[in-house]
Parts: structure tokens; C-alpha cells; sequence
């Protein structure tokens, strides 16, 4: 176990490391599931009006319901500065039509996130959200409601946020659970590129990095639980202000 910790956290620091040349950019998103966000919780956080994400996430067996790897992806565009829409697909490994077990179905789910507050000089940005709503389409594996809070402060060009709320309505495929969650994001002004994250997801702490690329793609990395090694990639535009 302790053995494992390390080395997820080496690499991690490697990954860091070897992507910290790149151009400057905020990244902002909840990897696991293709919104703005932490890691693997949300946050009150929002993209620009018009910016387009599509890309796809590794989700081990540790992260998800199944008794296997899997993976995601998705399709999200934030239409006004307080509206966000997220579309994605789930791997699912089956035994349809085959005598083996394949990846040959998918579960289809929807997030949307409304940001009714922005942060100010002297209070948070507001944002609430529902992610997998529909009860008649699949299993609901994300099935939840949240509520978040987040505020950032700026000490020496270096930027510290800090993120809280509750989440509910959880279903009982969701590898989350109802209760509070809240994270830590720093950006160094040395590298303002790159963000390290730590959070509470409702069920356990998680630490990652994350990266933008050429202000176009963005990486991710991190270790659900010190349990495994989760990650994602995403190409960023914007479409229309």
C-alpha cells in the first residue's frame, strides 16, 4: 500500500515537472466526468462563456461500479457564463452477442451546471448542479445534486482556491456518497500553467495534477484514494463569446 502511495505521487511529480514548459493557462475542470470542477468533486467554478471541452477520461476499477477498468467521454460547452452543459458515454464491458466479455456497450449521461454568483473581491462564487438526472436512461451511475461554494486568494502572484458544498441524491450505482465535499487548488506564479489539487470527494481524499497545453489541450492526472492511478485528456476552444 505505502509502496504504491509513493510511487503514484512520483509520477505525479514527474508529470508535473516535465509539463511545466508550456504556456500559461487556468485549467479548471471535474475530470471524472467531463465538467468544471476539482478532481473527482465539483466546485463553483465556471469556464468562459462559449468555451467548447471534448475529451475522455481513464477511470480504474477503484473509481467506478464495475468489477473492471473503464473509461469515459463527453462533450460539454458552456453556452452563457452561468450555464454549462455536459454530455458523455461510458464504456461498458458485455457479454452482448459475444461469448467473452467486451467493451461493447455504453451508458449515456448528462450534467448541467448553473453558476448563479460570481466570485467577487469579498464572496465566493456560487454554483449548483445536476449530474445523470434521467431515471428512465441506464443505471444513473453519476446520479447526484450538489451545491458548491469556491473563493480564491492571491498571495505574491501565487493563487490558493478553496472549494466546499454537499452533494445528494446520490443513486446507488454512484461510487459517491450524500455529504459534504471540498478541495484545495494552488497555482504557482512561477507556473501558472499547472494546478495541484487536493480534495474530499464524499468518500475518500484524492491528490492530482493538472496542465493546459498550448492553451488548447489539457491533461490531468491523479491517485483516487492512494488506491490507483486515474487520469484524462481534453482539446479546449471557444466557439463564441
Amino acid at each position: 500500500m505505502a509502496r504504491r502511495t509513493i510511487k503514484s505521487l512520483g509520477f505525479l511529480l514527474i508529470m508535473g515537472v516535465a509539463l511545466s514548459v508550456f504556456t500559461p493557462q487556468k485549467v479548471q475542470a471535474q475530470y471524472t466526468i467531463g465538467v468544471t470542477g476539482l478532481l473527482n468533486a465539483p466546485s463553483a467554478e465556471m469556464n468562459e462563456t462559449g468555451r467548447f471541452m471534448i475529451g475522455g477520461n481513464f477511470l480504474p476499477e477503484h473509481l467506478n461500479p464495475f468489477d473492471y477498468h473503464t473509461g469515459n467521454y463527453f462533450v460539454n460547452i458552456t453556452f452563457f457564463s452561468f450555464l454549462e452543459l455536459t454530455y458523455r458515454e461510458t464504456l461498458l464491458k458485455r457479454s452482448y452477442m459475444t461469448a467473452k466479455p467486451k467493451y461493447n456497450q455504453q451508458d449515456r449521461s448528462v450534467s448541467i451546471k448553473l453558476q448563479p454568483l460570481k466570485e467577487g473581491k469579498w464572496w465566493p462564487a456560487v454554483a449548483v448542479g445536476v449530474n445523470d438526472p434521467a431515471r428512465d436512461l441506464g443505471n444513473n451511475y453519476y446520479r447526484s445534486i450538489y451545491g458548491a461554494v469556491t473563493k480564491h486568494f492571491l498571495f505574491a502572484g501565487h493563487e490558493l482556491g478553496v472549494t466546499a458544498g454537499y452533494q445528494g441524491w446520490t443513486s446507488k450505482w454512484n461510487m459517491l456518497r450524500n455529504g459534504v465535499f471540498g478541495g484545495i487548488t494552488y497555482r504557482p506564479s512561477f507556473c501558472p500553467q499547472l494546478c495541484l489539487i487536493a480534495e474530499y470527494d464524499t468518500r475518500e481524499f484524492n491528490l492530482g495534477i493538472t496542465a493546459r497545453l498550448w492553451n488548447r489541450v489539457s491533461l490531468c492526472a491523479f491517485t483516487g484514494g492512494f488506491e490507483c492511478i486515474a487520469g484524462g485528456l481534453r482539446y479546449e476552444c471557444t466557439l463564441f463569446h
